[in-house]
């Protein structure tokens, strides 16, 4: 199989996706959009793409003969602004549909696309894949978009497709700031003496999935779960209060957390459809992926320091 990866290099998971493609021997390249004065990094030592226009696109598909696109063409939208927002929802949208339309071009067979749980809004009960969206958040609503179009392409020309719905990412740690997740962000603070953000809804609960589990979910999707949406989420959810406990309680420690750690709320995203046709389910638990994004960014940030002396 030939994957082509599109967009990315503001995500932080294109990097871990890179090595885990690496690692199971994949063909893999990447592409993403030439800009002006921008630099694409090479990462683990393989070629970045660029193209301006979905024909220059669907070129570099045909000319690889690619099988599969990842599409991480779609970045995060950060505003509250309801100006900033809706204009960052357009572009997201546009990017995703310049790559559908080149993946129809070049008659590529399947695209995997990563959505969120901000779909769903504030449903009640359990939650799962079949029920109706009814997105608060612009980020929601951008992606649910975005999914009526990966499955109406799939109905007008038989492009097959997996979308996959994901909560925070966290533990790839970038030196890019605009890049970080509340976690990193709030590690940083803490392992740095700064007064910890928990925000306006701290004692909210948020489901938070560790990126090598996310990593798992793209690559079982290669194969399987094709037409299919599934959830990607942990079992269970913290606040950002608790979140800062855990940091707390770890930040001295250099072996496993000790077993007195309070554990989350029970998750109600179900993840047995992901289970069963992917063979996909949370193997990093929250305290657990803590601790290892703790090292990771403990590793960064000692290397940064040396880069300035």
């Amino acid at each position: 199989m030939r994957v082509l990866i599109v967009g990315g290099q503001e995500n932080k998971i294109r990097h871990a996706l890179m090595q885990e493609l690496s690692n199971k021997q994949v063909c893999y390249i990447v592409a993403d959009r030439k800009k002006e004065n921008s630099i694409l990094s090479s990462l683990v030592h393989h070629q970045v793409n660029t193209f301006l226009n979905k024909m220059e696109l669907a070129d570099l598909m045909e000319k690889y003969q690619i099988d599969c696109v990842i599409d991480l063409s779609n970045e995060p939208i950060m505003s509250n602004k309801m100006k900033d927002s809706f204009e960052h929802s357009e572009k997201n949208i546009a990017r995703t549909l310049e790559v559908l339309e080149a993946c129809v071009e070049a008659k590529v067979g399947k695209i995997i696309f990563p959505s969120t749980i901000a779909v769903y809004g504030d449903l009640e009960d359990v939650i799962t894949e079949d029920m109706a969206l009814q997105p608060v958040l612009f980020e929601g609503l951008s992606k649910k978009i975005v999914e009526k179009y990966i499955q109406h392409y799939h109905t007008l020309y038989g492009l097959s497709y997996t979308i996959l719905r994901f909560p925070i990412l966290y533990g790839e740690y970038s030196f890019q700031k605009q890049n970080e997740s509340i976690v990193e962000t709030t590690i940083k603070n803490v392992l740095e003496n700064r007064p910890s953000i928990c925000f306006k809804d701290g004692e909210d609960k948020k489901h938070f999935l560790h990126i090598s589990d996310a990593v798992k979910a793209f690559i079982s999707s290669l194969n399987k779960g094709t037409n299919e949406i599934f959830n990607i989420c942990p079992m269970e959810k913290y606040s950002m209060k608790e979140v800062v406990s855990i940091i707390q309680s770890l930040i001295n420690e250099d072996s496993l957390p000790r077993v007195g750690l309070k554990k989350g709320e029970k998750s109600r995203i179900s993840t047995k459809k992901a289970q069963v046709h992917l063979g996909w389910h949370a193997q990093v638990s929250f305290i657990e992926g803590i601790r290892l994004a703790m090292v990771n960014i403990k590793h960064a940030l000692k290397q940064k320091n040396e880069l300035l002396k």
